[in-house]
């Protein structure tokens, strides 16, 4: 199976940049797409938007009334935020490169974009049970041998769980491109 779209569930913290630079790289080798998702997490605007909501500083421990618009600024300003990342990412690494921004529950928007890639990178913990209507394929991050099955697969894209194991995607990737590229 030939990698033709790799999707990234982006998210602008610093400790997925490394994961992101991965993806990138294998990208580029493999002449494939590189495509950002970043997801408005409509369970947290539903939830700014009730009367009671707030917010907890972590270094002030100090309590902030939360509403819908400040959310929707947070995640918007959040969304640019891994936008230039990802600009600044694919612009160093010799590959086509798009973002896209989508609202709804993060796990749902990346199986939906998963029907429409090759591959999508997700940091995700844990495999997640499959509706059967889906023709996807999970694989756990440092599961060499179970990437190389679902590529011989024909069919349906395949959800590669990063989880806190960026190193082993990393590997994984580059073990990848190096398979494409031979």
């Amino acid at each position: 199976m030939k990698i033709r779209r790799v999707i990234v569930a982006l998210d602008p913290a610093p400790r997925h940049r490394a994961l992101l630079e991965a993806a990138a790289e294998a990208a580029g080798r493999m002449e494939a797409e590189l495509v950002g998702l970043f997801v408005e997490n409509q369970d947290l605007l539903h939830f700014a938007a009730l009367p009671f909501a707030r917010e907890v500083g972590v270094a002030s421990a100090t309590r902030r009334p939360r509403d819908l618009e400040s959310m929707e600024r947070l995640l918007r300003a959040l969304a640019k935020e891994a936008h230039e990342m990802l600009a600044s990412i694919a612009g160093r690494a010799p590959v086509r490169w798009s973002f896209r921004v989508a609202r709804g529950s993060p796990l749902v928007e990346l199986l939906a974009a998963a029907e429409d890639a090759d591959l999508v990178i997700a940091n995700v913990e844990e495999p997640v049970e499959l509706p059967p209507s889906l023709r996807l394929r999970i694989v756990r991050a440092g599961d060499l041998e179970a990437l190389r099955a679902a590529l011989e697969e024909e069919g349906g894209g395949i959800v590669l769980c990063a989880g806190a194991d960026e190193a082993s995607v990393r590997r994984l990737l580059r073990q990848l491109a190096a398979r494409e590229e031979s």
